[in-house]
């Protein structure tokens, strides 16, 4: 048996990864505010406004419903929200 045990690791993970959806949320509205003032607009930096958006639902509601995988999934998101709109972005202008 852990010190910690099952449970507290489990909430702590959580934990983590709803505070985590939540930041990633003004980060990245901030990145992609940039990245229009220095590139202009593009369709694909829509998604750095709408994706941050379904990060923090999917954190929040990972926690409250006890969803680990859900969670997860938000993190995952959350690091790929960036790529995806810079890679979009470079593939429009292209």
């Amino acid at each position: 048996m852990s010190v910690l045990g099952e449970g507290e690791t489990l909430d702590l993970f959580l934990t983590r990864g709803r505070l985590l959806a939540l930041g990633s949320v003004p980060a990245w509205w901030l990145l992609t505010l940039f990245i229009l003032a220095e590139e202009g607009w593009r369709h694909s930096f829509a998604l750095g406004f709408v994706l941050p958006l379904l990060v923090a639902y999917g954190g929040v509601r990972g926690y409250r419903d006890v969803r680990p995988g859900m969670t997860a999934a938000a993190l995952a998101l959350g690091v790929a929200t960036p790529l995806l709109t810079l890679g979009l972005a470079w593939l429009e202008g292209r």
